[in-house]
């Protein structure tokens, strides 16, 4: 069975269990009710309570079947193995798991918690240290109640109060009116001003973002604020609740504070990650429709200008040819975009990252002049590109923000000594000033006064640059603009000098031979038709998988070469791929595709693809590949 608690709720049964145990702090209580409190409010099917009273068993136990009820203090004496720290132990005693709490007094044992889960389950760390500190704090109460001569007035509310102090959390108690009348010392840390000022405050005030009728609800109280304290923002799940001294003595109201930022934290990663990687994906669908397209025009327009003799349609035929060649430049920017949002570790190309980059940015930053001076010598560096290429977003559009969407970008990469290159993003914007630079990459920080729209941008650009080995420097001044250095490790690698080979011109002859073309957009099958055979091919062409696959069923001894599209309707190319394979290892086959996932480059490699055909295409381009694929 695996533990499914989310942290909320562990937090809600491990203040009750603490409370239940405050409100029975006599000790025969402590030792004959606290059992029940322990299986009632954990997940755990039984707790057995077993104390030495100078040779005296003492034992307090509860379960939810009573046939498990075979544990004896030497037993687990022995089974603990005299620690003094609490120990989990698998399939004992007809339990699953075992948790075994010794209770001391100094360094002396005097007895054990036992907790018992019938049937096993994994146990994370995180929450046997929430239960040691819940047993730590019975322990305290066991002391303390059974220590104290009752005939000299003891109030159980000394009790409560000492273990309050030890409570991982800050935590208030408010009167009637809604005034601060107990903190506990975290709370204090927390909360209280360099004059000293908590106790006797009301609480809505001393917090803001506390509901100023919490005090009148009857019900318990739980949600969530936003604190903020000279630039210090934390984010709070709280919770509410009436505590009630024993026969009527006194009523309060109890404030829980839970830091949660780390959680939220966490969150906002997961859902920055998953923003990016929708927004890739929808990239990514984009360009591969787009390139499509332009595969005809661009491929027609080059074949027209080659036919025509009048000068001014030649002129003509040239400006399509170019204008889809700039379309088809915005295409592969973002494919290069949607691709990088798979997480990949290996070598990355920081020029083409930012060049990509600022291709993409460049129209939204309309009033923005972008100046780029990018190392052509620059070396790669290890990481991961989707992470890197979201620090680039968020440092440029921090600084479109801080120029208001009007100044000057200037983008520099450099190679720095000791194995590093350098990233510098400079902006003209309002800057920075020196008390501001130490806190900018906090997270959640934010110089905007209103507390919805604290930051993450910065905080999680630190986070990258770290994990990745780096640093960043800022220089900044106010109204002066702001410089972002990053520093990132060059990984150390033996370079060979390797002499590029001469690739010999394959002839574009292809008498007899015979190509099945398998794409599911008419227009560039009638273009690959059109172009090969007039180079002397005979055709086949499927506009899916399954056509695909019947043909090539039927003629595969003719068939010289496929020329396949990968994102098809009905059955793909990569499994229209793994079929030819399994039927004829030695096929030739060119991949021709517009877009291609992570995943499905990944599969592709399992199998023997001898050449690509990127879309969009020239009629040259198709020549030049299918002819060499040809003559391997």
């Amino acid at each position: 069975m695996k533990l499914q608690w989310n942290f909320y709720e562990r937090t809600i049964n491990n203040y009750s269990i603490i409370m239940r145990i405050m409100s029975s702090a006599e000790d025969d209580l402590l030792i004959s009710h606290v059992p029940r409190v322990f299986v009632e409010e954990s997940f755990f099917d039984m707790c057995k309570i077993m104390i030495d009273d100078d040779g005296i068993i003492r034992e307090g136990f509860y379960s939810i079947d009573d046939t498990l009820s075979s544990l004896d203090y030497t037993s687990v004496a022995t089974l603990s193995g005299n620690s003094t720290t609490a120990s989990l132990i698998d399939d004992v005693f007809g339990y699953g798991i075992l948790y075994i709490y010794p209770l001391r007094r100094e360094l002396k044992t005097i007895g054990y918690l036992a907790l018992g889960k019938r049937y096993y389950m994994d146990v994370e760390l995180r929450l046997l240290r929430e239960l040691e500190i819940v047993c730590d704090i019975y322990n305290r109460s066991l002391l303390l109640g059974g220590g104290t001569d009752r005939r000299k007035g003891f109030r159980p509310m000394v009790t409560f109060e000492t273990v309050l102090e030890v409570f991982p959390d800050p935590l208030l108690l408010v009167d009637k009116k809604g005034y601060i009348c107990y903190a506990n010392r975290n709370a204090k840390v927390q909360f209280e001003t360099r004059k000293g000022f908590l106790l006797g405050e009301r609480a809505d005030k001393a917090i803001p973002g506390l509901p100023e009728d919490l005090v009148k609800k009857s019900r318990p109280f739980r949600g969530e604020i936003n604190y903020k304290s000279q630039n210090d923002y934390k984010m709070f799940r709280v919770e509410s609740f009436v505590v009630k001294e024993e026969k009527g003595r006194g009523e309060w109201r109890a404030i829980l504070f839970k830091d949660v930022v780390k959680m939220k934290v966490s969150e906002e990663e997961h859902l920055v990650k998953k923003r990016t990687e929708s927004v890739g994906m929808l990239a990514g669908g984009i360009a591969h429709d787009f390139n499509n397209m332009l595969t005809g025009i661009l491929g027609y327009a080059a074949l027209m200008r080659k036919m025509l003799t009048d000068p001014k349609l030649c002129r003509y035929a040239e400006a399509i040819e170019h204008s889809a060649q700039r379309a088809s430049q915005l295409t592969r920017h973002l494919l290069n975009f949607s691709r990088r949002q798979k997480k990949s570790n290996g070598l990355v190309d920081i020029n083409s990252l930012l060049d990509d980059v600022l291709f993409l940015l460049k129209e939204s930053f309309f009033n923005i002049r972008i100046e780029r001076d990018l190392d052509l010598g620059l070396p790669n560096i290890k990481g991961d590109e989707a992470e890197l290429q979201n620090v680039f977003l968020n440092l440029f559009i921090n600084a479109k923000d801080a120029m208001d969407g009007e100044g000057l970008l200037r983008v520099t990469t450099s190679r720095q000594d000791r194995g590093f290159i350098c990233i510098e993003i400079e902006d003209t914007g309002k800057g920075i000033d020196e008390a501001m630079q130490h806190k900018i990459f906090e997270p959640y920080f934010s110089t905007k006064e209103d507390l919805s729209n604290l930051g993450m941008g910065l905080y999680l650009v630190d986070k990258v640059v770290k994990e990745h080995g780096g640093f960043i420097e800022i220089a900044s001044e106010k109204q002066k603009g702001t410089i972002f250095r990053l520093y990132m490790p060059v990984p150390s690698m033996r370079v060979s000098e390797r002499r590029l080979k001469e690739t010999p011109h394959a002839s574009q002859n292809m008498d007899g031979r015979t190509i099945l073309i398998v794409d599911d957009e008419h227009m560039v099958r009638d273009l690959l038709k059109g172009v090969l055979a007039e180079a002397g091919a005979t055709l086949l062409e499927a506009e899916n998988g399954e056509d695909a696959l019947q043909i090539y069923t039927e003629k595969q001894d003719d068939i010289d070469l496929v020329i396949l599209d990968v994102i098809m309707p009905g059955i793909k190319g990569d499994e229209v791929l793994r079929r030819i394979r399994k039927a004829r290892s030695n096929m030739k086959v060119i991949i021709s595709s517009g877009f291609m996932s992570e995943e499905q480059r990944a599969k592709l490699k399992e199998y023997k693809v001898d050449g690509f055909l990127d879309k969009p295409f020239k009629d040259d381009d198709a020549l030049a590949v299918v002819a060499e694929v040809l003559e391997e």
